[in-house]
């Protein structure tokens, strides 16, 4: 009868222990992963600092270019060859008298270099050779200027293109004669004279020759 009691008590005691070790095992146990489908994405969105756009380009403070200076130039160069090229009388044209008067009344164009370089190899009186040789008064038209690449401070340099016309006795046009040059203006204490002129010469040279 003891020798039951013993068997019973220690089969009580190892069944203790079995459940004893069970349950600390299964405390100990990790918790299972879920499954895939409830594990949350990553966010798509970066984590870095969104980039800023370029900050737009600063306007040009550079203001246009003061076409004074040229302008009036310009003005002093149209009536010096309206001048030049306007002849309305052509009898008696090439006497002494009449060349004087044509260089005095070119003058106020010219600077004083200029001027005496014209008169030294008879500039001033190309116009007046063509309506004596012609026996046609003259007149231009159609006179353009266009700046060039010689422009400077105080000096500026105009391409022109002119039509010099060529009238009868009844005052109708004979004839056409495109030319071009150059002129070079330079301010004379404010004041635009021309400093050197460029004149078509081979037009000119068919007309008196």
């Amino acid at each position: 009868m003891q020798k039951h009691l013993w068997l019973l008590s220690t089969l009580f005691l190892s069944l203790a222990l079995f459940t004893g070790c069970s349950s600390s095992a299964s405390s100990n146990a990790p918790e299972p992963s879920p499954p895939a489908s409830e594990i949350a994405a990553p966010s798509s969105e970066s984590t870095s600092p969104p980039v800023e756009s370029a900050a737009p380009a600063p306007e040009s403070s550079t203001s246009p270019q003061d076409g004074t200076a040229e302008t009036a130039a310009v003005q002093a160069a149209t009536e010096y060859k309206t001048s030049e090229y306007t002849v309305k009388d052509y009898a008696d044209v090439l006497s002494e008298e009449s060349i004087e008067q044509r260089n005095d009344a070119m003058r106020s164009y010219l600077t004083e270099d200029f001027y005496q370089k014209a008169i030294n190899n008879r500039y001033t009186a190309l116009p007046l050779m063509v309506v004596q040789k012609q026996q046609m008064s003259v007149q231009p038209e159609n006179l353009k200027f266009t700046l060039t690449d010689g422009t400077k401070k105080d000096i500026v340099e105009l391409k022109y293109n002119v039509d010099l016309v060529l009238l009868n006795q009844k005052g109708k046009e004979n004839k056409r004669v495109p030319m071009e040059g150059i002129l070079t203006m330079f301010n004379v204490d404010g004041q635009w004279l021309v400093q050197g002129d460029r004149f078509d010469n081979a037009a000119f040279n068919k007309l008196i020759n």
